[in-house]
């Protein structure tokens, strides 16, 4: 767009200089010489700029408290550069229903959380809408922290979707829903529309969960028309039994 204006520009003459000076608009143009310069002599590429943060070198914590225990306190994590505050993971092992978002988010009070007030009450019903339960469910964002612009630099999805997945290995959960477009792009490497077509598998260490990827219960109040969409979604996932 830039090549075509400065185009544009030269055409138009937006670009020549004003001369107060009279001249005959049909003399003869005097090309001014070109100076050349000296051909250099040694040429020094650039050195291209890391694009992915290291993964963690050690081992990540093998039990699921001392994974929260880390989540809560460890130094090096990526998000300590966002916030000192974070937003742990809510719910019970094994769930029938684990759910991911990519951030947590801000509510009325100022407070940051997992959802705000309006966006749970939807959740909840969105859960039941499919014989789930909140109360046997288990809600993590892959970000603890949320950014001052409200996204994730690219080059922390690498390290960011190798802890989710060894998060999950710990939940065990017995399905997964997917919420927003940021997190089927971490974890599917896909944008909402093309991950939200088909029921995904994600792999975790020796295991695969079934998962699906819908609108943010967020999206969805901003925008009703689309909670027909996220109803299909979730008819993807098996109708979970009762207990």
């Amino acid at each position: 767009m830039i090549h075509s204006l400065q185009a544009w520009w030269s055409l138009a003459g937006v670009e020549l200089d004003y001369n107060e000076d009279p001249s005959a608009l049909l003399a003869e143009e005097t090309v001014p010489p070109v100076a050349v310069s000296p051909a250099p002599t040694s040429v020094t590429k650039p050195v291209p700029e890391e694009t992915m943060i290291p993964v963690r070198n050690e081992p990540l914590p093998e039990s699921h408290e001392a994974f929260l225990d880390w989540l809560a306190n460890g130094k090096e994590l990526i998000e300590a550069r966002w916030s000192r505050s974070r937003v742990l993971p809510e719910g019970i092992l094994e769930p029938e229903i684990m759910t991911i978002s990519a951030l947590p988010e801000k509510s009325r009070d100022g407070n940051v959380r997992l959802f705000n007030q309006e966006n749970q009450k939807l959740l909840n019903n969105m859960l039941a809408a499919i014989g789930g339960d909140s109360q046997r469910s288990y809600m993590a964002t892959i970000a603890l922290s949320l950014p001052v612009d409200g996204r994730i630099d690219e080059q922390h999805w690498n390290a960011l979707k190798i802890r989710l997945l060894h998060h999950i290995g710990l939940v065990r959960p017995k399905r997964i829903i997917c919420f927003g477009d940021l997190a089927a792009k971490i974890i599917f490497g896909e944008d909402l529309l093309s991950a939200r077509k088909n029921k995904q598998i994600i792999n975790h260490g020796a295991s695969k969960t079934e998962a699906i990827v819908t609108f943010h219960p967020r999206i969805l109040i901003e925008r009703p028309l689309f909670k027909a969409e996220a109803w299909k979604d979730l008819q993807m996932l098996t109708r979970i039994s009762a207990p």
